[in-house]
C-alpha cells in the first residue's frame, strides 16, 4: 500500500513538473510571438508574378528591403497596372515602394513606372535618402515630403544588365552597366556619394577591380587574388594597376565581406560547406568567431550588420542526409534567420520558409535592434533587445 502511495506521488509530481514545463514553454512562445510582427503585402497591392512571365529575362538582382535610422521598414514590389500593349511611355507595370513605421503603419507610398517585373529595387543612403532602380534608370527621390507629386532625378542609366554595389556604411554606391552585345568591350562604372546633400555622382570610369562586387567607401576589394596564397588585396576606385596586399586577411575563405577598411567578415568553409563566421581586424586579430551546429550552414552570399559592426545577421540552412565522401549533397529541411552579437551570443532566431522567392531579402536596422525578412508577400519584423 505504501509503495502504491509513493508511486502515485511520483506520478503526480511528474505530471506537475510536466505541466509547469509546458506552461513555461507556452509563456516563452507567447513572449517571443509578441516580439514578431508579420505583414501581408497582398493587403497593400502586392501580387504574384504571372506564370507566363516568370521566366522572362530577369537581369541582375536588386535590393527590395531596408530599415532606416528611425526603425522604419521600406519594401518594394512590382505589379501590373494594365493589360494594354506596353510602350516606352506607358510600360504597363509599376514599382511600388512602401514605408512602414515601427507601429506597422504606412507613412510613405511611392509608385514608379517600369517596363519589367524583375529589374527593380530600392536603396537607402547613409542619411536615409531613397534611391530606386526602375525603368532602366537609377533614380533619387528629391522631394519626399511632397506626397502629392514626388519627383525623381535620374543619376545613372541602369538597364537589365546593371549591377549595383553599396558599401555597408551606405555612403557609397557604384552602378555597373555591362556593354551591349556588339558594343565596347568594357563596362561603365558610375560612383555615387550617397552621404552628400543632395547625393551626387563623383566619378565614372570603364574599369574597376573585381567588378566592384565588394566595396567600402574608398576601395574595391578582391579576395583570393593570388590563388596560391589566397591573398586579399584592395584597389582604389577606377585604378586596376595599383593595389595593396592585406596579408593579415589571407587564408582560405578570404572572399568574405569587407565590413569596413579595418574589418573583414569571413564565412569559413569545409568539405560540407560554410559552417562558421569570423570577424578579423586589420592586424589579423580575431574579434568574433561562430561555429555552427552539425547539419547547419550559413548561407554565404548575404549578411547584414549594424553600423557599429557588433551585431550580425545570417541566413542559416539546415541540411540533412549529406555524405560528402559519397558525393551526396543532402536536402534542405529548415531555414532560419539568426542574429549574433560580437561576443558570440545568439540574440534572435526566426524560422523562414525553405522555399524562397526571387526577391527574398533581409535587413538589419542601423542600431541592430530590428530585423526585417521578406519572402514573397510576407514581411516579418523582429524586435531585438
Amino acid at each position: 500500500m505504501r509503495n502504491t502511495t509513493v508511486a502515485c506521488r511520483i506520478r503526480l509530481t511528474a505530471v506537475m513538473v510536466m505541466c509547469a514545463v509546458s506552461c513555461l514553454q507556452a509563456a516563452a512562445q507567447i513572449s517571443k510571438s509578441q516580439r514578431v510582427t508579420q505583414i501581408k503585402l497582398e493587403s497593400f497591392g502586392w501580387e504574384p508574378i504571372p506564370k507566363g512571365e516568370y521566366y522572362e529575362n530577369r537581369g541582375a538582382f536588386s535590393r527590395n528591403l531596408w530599415i532606416d535610422h528611425s526603425g522604419r521598414v521600406l519594401v518594394g514590389f512590382t505589379v501590373r497596372e494594365n493589360y494594354a500593349l506596353a510602350t516606352r511611355g506607358h510600360p504597363g507595370r509599376s514599382f511600388h515602394i512602401l514605408r512602414f513605421t515601427s507601429e506597422g503603419k504606412v507613412d510613405l507610398s511611392l509608385v514608379l513606372p517600369t517596363d519589367n517585373w524583375f529589374n527593380n529595387g530600392i536603396y537607402l543612403g547613409s542619411n536615409d535618402q531613397i534611391f530606386a532602380r526602375a525603368n532602366d534608370a537609377f533614380q533619387l527621390l528629391e522631394n519626399e515630403y511632397n506626397k502629392e507629386s514626388p519627383s525623381w532625378k535620374t543619376l545613372a542609366p541602369c538597364p537589365r544588365d546593371c549591377y549595383i554595389s553599396q558599401s555597408l556604411s551606405r555612403r557609397t554606391l557604384i552602378v555597373r552597366v555591362e556593354p551591349p552585345v556588339g558594343g565596347p568591350d568594357h563596362s561603365t562604372y558610375t560612383i555615387l556619394d550617397a552621404s552628400s546633400s543632395p547625393p551626387r555622382v563623383v566619378g565614372t570610369c570603364s574599369q574597376m577591380a573585381f567588378y566592384a562586387r565588394n566595396i567600402t567607401d574608398k576601395f574595391a576589394y578582391w579576395g583570393n587574388y593570388d590563388r596560391d596564397d589566397n591573398l586579399m588585396v584592395r584597389f582604389p576606385f577606377c585604378d586596376v594597376e595599383h593595389y595593396q596586399e592585406l596579408s593579415k586577411w589571407g587564408g582560405r575563405g578570404t572572399s568574405g565581406f569587407v565590413l569596413n577598411d579595418e574589418t573583414l567578415l569571413k564565412i569559413g568553409y569545409t568539405s560540407a560547406g560554410p559552417v562558421e563566421a569570423q570577424v578579423i581586424g586589420p592586424n589579423g586579430q580575431l574579434k568574433f568567431s561562430l561555429k555552427m551546429p552539425k547539419n547547419d550552414a550559413i548561407y554565404p552570399y548575404d549578411v547584414a550588420s549594424d553600423e557599429r559592426n557588433d551585431r550580425f545577421a545570417f541566413m542559416v540552412n539546415t541540411i540533412r542526409g549529406q555524405h560528402p565522401r559519397l558525393d551526396i549533397g543532402g536536402h534542405l529541411v529548415a531555414r532560419r534567420a539568426v542574429v549574433y552579437s560580437d561576443s558570440g551570443q545568439e540574440l534572435a532566431s526566426i524560422p523562414i520558409d525553405t522555399h524562397l522567392s526571387r526577391d527574398a531579402d533581409f535587413s538589419m536596422s542601423p542600431d541592430g535592434h530590428r530585423l526585417a525578412v521578406l519572402n514573397g508577400d510576407l514581411l516579418t519584423l523582429l524586435e531585438i533587445e
